[in-house]
């Protein structure tokens, strides 16, 4: 008489583990790697017409920079435990590494930005010579960071919308979208009237918001054509879902209005508008990935239910961290561009 043991999966649903908090910090990080790199074409590479748009980066690196920590430690609910990234390294962990990526990279944003800031170049004032080797090395760090920020969740094999190589470069092109949009709102502000940087700016943002829904098309094309297993396996949950097809609409429209406004229109509020709808598009793709992505189970059909909560874990802590980022901007801006305001004033006056 023959026997069969029967063995039965249960799909148990939880809580996500990350929370907003963690869309916030690759937000803001993402946002400052890019900002940094995008400053060298005034700071490394000097090139002409990208004295105010490099100012303009510098500007939201240093205040993205500052802000992107603390929505990580938040994310971690109490800042003894990033002291066990050191206590415990691991050099199989790309959490480990950024341990140390992270905080050399926000040392040298916060030098970097501080002395570019502090140096008036609107009547012909030269960068100082210490700033070539800190922007190539604020460069190396920027780089390293969105290496880290990648991988660290790309490697999660369990869940197919993250374990995918266009991961890291959706997230770097999509950063230089929201890093240029912020700059290009900056620049609207405090410098209405100087239309080269505003069409470097532009055509930054027109050129990143195509090569970001490059890669969203390309990962679309390998899900549906099945070259991709784990795009392939992400389209089987979702592929028929109306709230994901919303979602992609959103994202197109987001990135391609952009992309389409950057190359013909250089200066004007409706460009500034048009760079915060970038930064929406890099919020949202990032809460696709983190919040979205997190709702597809490992095991079992359908997806998971969540509600975005009212407190500190929900739409409080988001509306906390983006004022936060507003107070640091504006402390930041009418420090440094004030100053240069009332340096610069006397010598019109004459």
């Amino acid at each position: 008489m023959s026997t069969a043991n029967i063995i039965e999966t249960v799909n148990i649903s939880h809580e996500i583990a990350w929370q907003p908090w963690a869309v916030s910090y690759f937000f803001f990080i993402g946002i400052a790697v890019a900002a940094a790199l995008l400053s060298l074409m005034w700071t490394l590479f000097r090139r002409s017409g990208w004295e105010t748009a490099g100012r303009m980066s510098v500007l939201v690196l240093l205040s993205t920079a500052i802000v992107a920590p603390i929505a990580l430690i938040a994310d971690l609910h109490q800042p003894g435990r990033f002291w066990h990234f050191y206590t415990n390294f691991t050099s199989w962990s790309w959490m480990s590494w950024g341990s140390f990526f992270l905080p050399a990279f926000i040392s040298l944003a916060v030098i970097y930005s501080w002395i570019c800031l502090r140096t008036q170049t609107n009547e012909g004032e030269r960068l100082p010579a210490v700033i070539k080797p800190l922007a190539i090395l604020l460069a190396i760090a920027a780089i390293l960071v969105a290496l880290y920020t990648g991988e660290e969740v790309m490697v999660v094999k369990a869940r197919p919308m993250w374990h995918s190589y266009a991961l890291p470069f959706l997230y770097f092109f999509s950063g230089f979208v929201g890093a240029a949009g912020l700059a290009v709102l900056l620049k609207t502000i405090y410098e209405p009237n100087e239309l080269d940087s505003g069409r470097k700016l532009a055509r930054s943002m027109a050129l990143f918001s195509f090569l970001t829904l490059a890669v969203l098309a390309t990962w679309l094309y390998l899900g549906f054509t099945g070259m991709s297993e784990t795009a392939q396996q992400t389209f089987a949950v979702i592929n028929d879902k109306a709230h994901w097809q919303m979602l992609g609409i959103a994202l197109a429209t987001l990135f391609g209005i952009p992309f389409v406004i950057g190359l013909v229109m250089k200066r004007g509020w409706f460009l500034a508008l048009t760079g915060l709808l970038g930064v929406a598009g890099v919020w949202l793709i990032r809460w696709i990935i983190f919040i979205d992505g997190q709702l597809i189970p490992k095991t079992g059909a359908g997806e998971y239910s969540y509600h975005l909560p009212l407190g500190s874990e929900g739409i409080l802590g988001i509306a906390g961290v983006f004022g936060l980022w507003l107070f640091v901007a504006i402390v930041i801006t009418s420090f440094f561009l004030g100053e240069k305001s009332h340096h610069t004033t006397p010598s019109m006056a004459n």
